[in-house]
């Protein structure tokens, strides 16, 4: 089958700033009423979320990031409360694949409570001597 077919995607852009009611409202907007309170794409599709600068959310007093707890509630519960009507959404047929730079200048630790739902990959920082060459050789082909 045809990725096009059978799946969509959505991008989340996380900051310092992010905010659960914030993250929920992105997590919310691509998806559609199934039946009842049970929430997905259109039905025989899937729903990939792309979600960058996983760990960038502000940390709240006790340490936790609202967001990405609201995040792993959607991953283990398979849903989330609707805080305005309050009932808990079901949500299906949702994929989430995310990034994230290594903790300091403003990213935070990942809880292992969230990061037991992925699958970690981690890239090496490339040496001077790589990206001087990476980066001359782009150029001289853009040059030439």
């Amino acid at each position: 089958k045809n990725l096009d077919d059978s799946m969509m995607t959505a991008t989340i852009n996380m900051n310092y700033y992010t905010d659960a009611r914030s993250l929920q409202q992105q997590l919310e907007q691509p998806i559609d009423k199934r039946s009842g309170r049970t929430y997905g794409p259109p039905s025989s599709k899937r729903l990939l979320y792309f979600i960058d600068d996983l760990n960038m959310p502000a940390l709240e007093t006790y340490g936790a990031q609202p967001p990405n707890e609201l995040l792993r509630q959607a991953i283990d519960q398979y849903g989330f409360y609707d805080t305005d009507k309050l009932f808990f959404k079901n949500v299906k047929d949702l994929v989430f694949c995310a990034s994230c730079a290594p903790p300091g200048g403003g990213r935070n630790e990942l809880s292992p409570r969230l990061t037991r739902h992925f699958t970690m990959i981690w890239l090496p920082s490339l040496s001077e001597a790589s990206m001087a060459r990476i980066f001359t050789s782009i150029l001289e082909g853009y040059l030439s």
